[in-house]
């Protein structure tokens, strides 16, 4: 005799690609401004802006290759009013007012519009990318100096294996720490396929802090690096930074370059970008979803159910 049964909730974790394209972003340009950018100063790859260009001179794409056909390297929603100099053949698309000076070097072309890129879209992956990274269970450590100034580590788990390696952080700790001569990251014989160091505070100054070495300072390992300045509202940045910067509320100024992607809201830019933009790859996030089922279920559903649910994170 065959009992009915009535699954009134079955919990289901679905691998969804909610990454993607907040990835595909941040591997396609090197600057992302919410609000103004006040630049006197450079971007080695391509950049947006949602406010206006403000300041003197400023350069991008100088370190794209050569523009094989119609490109923008510099997409600006809101008004220019300084000189910009776009390079290697690539365009811009501005859908404000041109109040200075757009120089084309390459062959570029100027596009009055802006519709042709879902900037809102864009906006909100971002955003969502940088509180899912928040969420993210840490799986790795820093160690920092004691009483005596000495070196800080940021030491991969020794479980991670391919998997992304995450740090969780204090400001204070780290930023704040005026014993930390330098600092570096211990790959203890891991290979993360990203590296996320998520840093809780609203305040950010680097200007007692140690220099970067080792590890960090090579394009192989930066550019697996997400700084998630998930809640700053302020950073200054007074030395050479290293990995992608995701910041998506916080005011940022720097005098020094910073070397991979950057997202913030607005940036007083005295100090250049650089290239590479951010190359990793991050775990797919995992959902809730309610199935009411009032029929009595065959085996072949009840199978399926129970392959979804023990369905592990894969990676982009």
């Amino acid at each position: 005799m065959t009992v009915p049964i009535k699954l009134l909730a079955c919990l289901l974790l679905l691998p969804l690609p909610a990454y993607a394209g907040a990835i595909d972003i941040l591997k396609e340009y090197n600057l992302i401004v919410f609000d103004d950018l006040t630049t006197t100063s450079e971007v080695e790859g391509k950049t947006i802006v949602y406010g206006n260009i403000n300041g003197t001179a400023s350069n991008y794409g100088i370190q794209l290759p050569t523009a094989s056909g119609p490109e923008d390297a510099l997409i600006l929603q809101g008004d220019n009013n300084a000189t910009l100099n776009v390079n290697n053949g690539y365009g811009i698309a501005i859908g404000g007012s041109n109040n200075g000076t757009i120089n084309l070097n390459g062959g570029g072309a100027q596009t009055n519009s802006v519709a042709a890129y879902n900037l809102s879209q864009i906006r909100s992956d971002l955003i969502n990318l940088s509180t899912s990274l928040q969420a993210l269970s840490p799986n790795s450590l820093l160690t920092l100096p004691g009483s005596q100034p000495n070196p800080a580590t940021f030491e991969v788990g020794n479980t991670v294996s391919t998997s992304t390696s995450v740090f969780n952080i204090d400001a204070v700790d780290f930023f704040g720490n005026n014993n930390i001569q330098q600092y570096d990251i211990d790959l203890n014989g891991q290979s993360p396929s990203a590296i996320v160091i998520n840093v809780a505070g609203q305040i950010i100054n680097d200007s007692t802090l140690g220099n970067p070495v080792g590890n960090f300072v090579t394009d192989m390992i930066r550019q697996l690096i997400i700084w998630n300045f998930y809640e700053a509202t302020q950073i200054d940045l007074v030395r050479e930074f290293h990995g992608s910067v995701l910041a998506p509320i916080a005011a940022l100024s720097t005098i020094t370059p910073i070397n991979g992607s950057v997202v913030v809201n607005s940036f007083q830019q005295d100090g250049e970008i650089h290239l590479p933009t951010f190359d990793g790859r991050l775990p797919t996030p995992q959902i809730t979803t309610f199935v009411s089922v009032s029929e009595p279920p065959s085996m072949a559903l009840f199978a399926s159910l129970l392959a979804l649910f023990l369905m592990r994170r894969r990676v982009f």
